[in-house]
């Protein structure tokens, strides 16, 4: 399909790579590769090269259980101080770590307020009720936050790809994202805030179809520039 082609990109594929060998990488040595993993998501590295560093030490564990030996071992120092030395030979840039997380927000936001906006379109209205923008907002970042549980911070369960504790705890974190959306819709819904459309509420869901597709697009050119930055595939 167009949208999952669209969807995908180079960030994506080495994220889920990641977490599919880390989801049979053995318990003790997952144990020691974690705290670097978790070390590596406190630096300020732009996303994809940290995701190349990970899967660098995925493939140093790997290799530490065919030979036999400790993680540290086959680092030849402690985990910490061997990030330390990568890290120091690369380039460093928050702002383009927060840039890279803000865009990536943006393009669920579109894709919320795209869905949410359905009864705008349905009724051809000239108003946009302030509640779906909002559902929209909470909606982008808990998406965010739910992908970052399962791509970037694996809990202790680390087998599957979806990595939190348990399934129980899988179900409370979606039953209190939906419990906000709803607590946030009867809000602004007693409020009553309304943004005027001056094109329509059928012209606005076309407009919103279109720069959906846009986002998607530069997103996906964006990351797939990067990733041949790098020798990861």
């Amino acid at each position: 399909m167009l949208l999952t082609k669209l969807w995908e990109n180079d960030l994506i594929k080495i994220r889920q790579e990641n977490v599919n060998r880390i989801s049979v990488l053995d318990g003790k040595m997952w144990d020691q590769l974690y705290p670097i993993v978790e070390y590596l998501d406190s630096s300020s590295l732009p996303l994809f090269e940290e995701e190349v560093i990970k899967k660098e030490l995925i493939g140093m564990a790997e290799e530490a259980l065919i030979e036999g030996i400790t993680l540290e071992e086959k680092l030849g120092m402690p985990g910490q101080e061997f990030c330390d030395q990568m890290l120091s030979s690369r380039e460093k840039s928050d702002r383009r770590k927060k840039g890279e997380y803000l865009v990536e927000f943006a393009v669920h936001f579109v894709w919320f307020l795209t869905f949410f906006s359905i009864e705008t379109i349905l009724t051809n209205q000239i108003e946009l009720d302030m509640s779906t923008v909002i559902l929209a907002v909470i909606g982008a970042a808990a998406s965010l936050w739910i992908h970052d549980q399962i791509f970037i911070h694996p809990i202790t369960d680390y087998r599957g790809k979806i990595a939190f504790r348990s399934k129980k705890s899988q179900a409370l974190i979606i039953l209190l994202v939906i419990l906000c959306l709803i607590f946030a819709d009867w809000l602004l819904w007693r409020m009553d805030i309304r943004i005027s459309i001056p094109c329509g509420g059928r012209i606005f869901f076309a407009g919103m179809l279109v720069l959906s597709y846009l986002m998607l697009l530069v997103r996906k050119q964006y990351w797939n520039r990067r990733s041949k930055e790098y020798e990861w595939a």
